[in-house]
């Protein structure tokens, strides 16, 4: 009998991967840093909205911000679950209109998300860190690529956006401290459908 070639337990396409080792990679510098560095770092590379109310506080951090705070996490556990959401809707979005394209409309989504965020709340000096909008940008590039088979999943989006409100409102379990960027999350979430719309026709979706 001939032997089978089997797939690979962990198979994540190359842009998707190499996101992930970015995040992971910056995690771990920033966490190698004493508490004033690491401080220091989430204040410039972090997405701060009264850094674009204040005029005189406009810097290169206002240009790189949108798209640096993607890759700052708080801690292990925000880490990890931003990663396994990001390995499992970036995957599927890759192999369905490639790399290139996928990473464009991460980094497009996470900007989206950090501007959602800035129009509710224009004068915070909270840091926005993480790549859940981004991530919640491929979640929505996954319903539009489903296409008629996408009902189900669009019962568990609506589920997902009630409970981003939820925690918005409330805090994560646990952390009187932490807080969850819900705008952010829905903002990076309608800019995937909008994009999707764009980079991929409506021919596909």
């Amino acid at each position: 009998m001939k032997g089978r070639t089997s797939e690979p337990a962990i198979n994540v396409p190359p842009f998707t991967l190499a996101l992930i080792a970015a995040n992971v990679l910056a995690f771990v510098v920033l966490e190698l840093q004493s508490d004033e560095t690491r401080w220091a770092i989430v204040t410039t590379f972090g997405f701060l909205p009264g850094r674009y109310s204040d005029t005189a506080a406009f810097s290169i951090a206002a240009f790189i911000g949108p798209f640096s705070y993607q890759f700052i996490h708080g801690d292990w556990t925000h880490l990890l679950v931003n990663m396994a959401s990001l390995a499992a809707f970036g995957s599927g979005v890759e192999r369905q209109i490639g790399g290139g394209t996928t990473l464009s409309v991460y980094l497009l989504c996470g900007a989206i998300a950090a501007a959602a965020h800035f129009a509710v709340y224009p004068q915070s000096v909270d840091p926005v860190i993480g790549a859940s909008g981004a991530i919640s940008g491929l979640m929505a590039g996954v319903l539009r690529l489903l296409g008629p088979h996408r009902a189900g999943l669009i019962r568990i989006a609506i589920i997902w956006g009630i409970a981003m409100l939820a925690l918005g409102i409330a805090g994560m379990p646990g952390g009187e401290a932490v807080q969850v960027a819900w705008v952010a999350h829905l903002g990076g979430f309608v800019g995937g459908l909008i994009l999707f719309r764009v980079f991929v026709g409506p021919g596909q979706t």
